[in-house]
């Protein structure tokens, strides 16, 4: 019987390993796509605008995320989220550069970690006397919402709350200090930075209620088409873990946050 002589072959891998590791390529490198990855978003102000220093706070951290795991990406400015979850569904991005995790885009995308957290809350006109505690505080109110916004499935389906749907955040808040809703709901910072940038008069006019209906974690959400994506995601939430720990998102985080507050 012929022996198969295994001394060359086993020779051969541990020159090919000391070539890879003496060579300076490491098992990471395997993740680099061919191409810059390509991150899709549209304008969510002071997250996300292409005039917005660094192209607002969401999009700086994310960049340099990427920047420190050494992938390198391009940042596509979309009309629309619709246009953005579109192009992702059928493989025409990598990535959606900032959105909330939920059981349904759960079935098209792979979520990352939060890399920062979204307060969603309830604003009020001055003077309304409308509190909250519980859901059922707000039944026989309207509230105005957002299109493509994910609220939540116990806020969208809970009865005797009647949701006065837009396409826009600034439709959304004038339909509450034009007295068409009783309330509005979204991030915080987003509606003032609306009220600021578009109708400054009338930010006296509102207050933002101070329990939040909820604290959503703002990801980033990879293409199920890109075979690399489990192993990016990985890459990606171990840099942020790290820049958390080095306060490094808390510092890109203030230094946007005082111009809305």
């Amino acid at each position: 019987m012929k022996q198969t002589n295994r001394i060359p072959r086993l020779g051969q891998w541990c020159l090919l390993l000391c070539t890879l590791f003496w060579g300076g390529v490491s098992f990471s490198d395997t993740l680099k796509p061919s191409e810059p990855l390509k991150l899709a978003t549209s304008s969510w102000p002071p997250y996300i605008g292409r005039d917005l220093p660094n192209q607002g706070i969401a999009v700086e951290i994310v960049t340099e995320v990427f920047n420190r795991a050494n992938i390198e990406i391009e940042v596509v400015m979309i009309p629309s989220w619709k246009e953005v979850r579109e192009g992702m569904e059928v493989g025409v991005y990598d990535v959606i550069l900032g959105t909330w995790y939920s059981d349904e885009r759960a079935r098209f995308h792979q979520f990352s970690e939060p890399f920062m957290m979204n307060k969603l809350s309830f604003i009020k006109r001055k003077g309304s006397g409308i509190s909250f505690n519980t859901l059922s505080d707000l039944e026989g109110l309207m509230v105005a919402t957002v299109n493509e916004y994910a609220y939540g499935e116990e806020f969208d389906s809970y009865p005797g709350i009647y949701q006065v749907k837009s396409n826009h955040v600034v439709q959304s808040l004038m339909n509450l200090v034009d007295k068409r809703a009783d309330l509005a709901l979204g991030d915080a910072w987003v509606m003032r930075h609306e009220l600021k940038n578009y109708m400054p008069s009338r930010l006296k006019e509102i207050d933002v209620i101070q329990k939040p209906l909820s604290e959503k974690g703002l990801r980033i959400a990879m293409s199920l088409y890109n075979k690399k994506g489990a192993g990016i995601l990985e890459v990606f939430n171990r840099e942020v873990s790290k820049m958390k720990a080095e306060g490094v998102i808390d510092t890109i985080i203030a230094s946007h946050k005082k111009h809305y507050e």
